[in-house]
């Protein structure tokens, strides 16, 4: 059964996608106010770290709820929210992280031949900077993976459910997806939209979130780590043009491509040997 069509199991009915939502919402809320509460002797710190855990955290914490969605509110196995054959595929995962972290390796050579650098006024110093990735490294995969788990995951099979096709929920998504960031530049939220975008199709076209969360992981870590340890800025004051929109959206298309090409050879089929006469 296609990926998008996972919710519509033997418990299916065409409520239990809102009783999801439900669920999702209750357990969300839970796992955030006991973060928070866990949390709140670090919230007004000004230390980037703390930041980090924050800002985060409080996504990371929502992964459970989507779990619990499927559980208690659609009656199926968690694992159909990973891929179409129940569980998250780890080796098709850790090859997709390394696909994508040749694309942004190569994104980043080609941003140094054109005489890009750091900016050496924000320089934090070499042990904050080197905290500053190994927090990055520990936090962003859950963030990546719980944004994945809702936008391209549970959402796109709850309207996949009830349209029988993934793209309205792909749509849609992406744009709650834009719509949770505090951008306000027009070329940024448009290539925040094509990447989410690029994120459905590949959801669909390889049965699972792993290609996906490999993807925006290492958008994340590639952006936090050659930031060279920067605070982080107000997305409302971040601004680009058109062209680095395209520039930025490039290394997602070409792992994108890559992806799909693995993707194919790897669950291609032999031809029949025919038998001797």
């Amino acid at each position: 059964m296609s990926y998008h069509l996972q919710t519509r199991g033997p418990a299916y009915r065409w409520w239990r996608p809102l009783l999801g939502a439900v669920v999702l919402v209750a357990v969300g809320f839970a796992c955030l106010t006991t973060f928070s509460a866990l949390t709140a002797a670090i919230s007004e710190s000004t230390d980037q770290r703390w930041e980090m855990v924050l800002s985060f955290g409080a996504i990371a914490v929502v992964l459970p709820a989507v779990f619990a969605a499927a559980r208690f509110g659609e009656g199926r196995r968690p694992g159909t929210l990973s891929s179409v054959d129940g569980r998250l595929r780890w080796r098709w995962l850790a090859e997709c992280t390394g696909w994508a972290v040749a694309a942004f390796a190569a994104a980043a050579a080609v941003d140094l031949l054109l005489g890009a650098g750091w900016d050496a006024a924000t320089w934090p110093g070499l042990p904050a900077y080197l905290s500053i990735v190994a927090l990055t490294l520990l936090l962003v995969p859950f963030q990546a993976a719980a944004e994945e788990y809702v936008f391209r995951g549970w959402l796109l099979q709850a309207f996949g459910a009830w349209l029988r096709t993934p793209w309205p929920g792909a749509v849609l998504g992406s744009a709650a997806f834009v719509a949770t960031h505090g951008y306000t530049s027009a070329p940024i939220l448009a290539e925040l939209f094509v990447f989410a975008m690029i994120l459905c199709w590949l959801t669909v076209r390889t049965g699972g979130l792993e290609a996906a969360i490999g993807l925006h992981a290492v958008n994340n870590i590639a952006t936090m780590v050659l930031a060279g340890g920067a605070p982080i800025p107000d997305q409302s004051t971040v601004t680009a043009t058109w062209g680095d929109a395209v520039l930025i959206a490039a290394p997602s298309i070409v792992y994108a491509w890559v992806a799909d090409l693995r993707y194919r050879k790897r669950t291609a089929r032999p031809a029949p040997v025919p038998a001797p006469e």
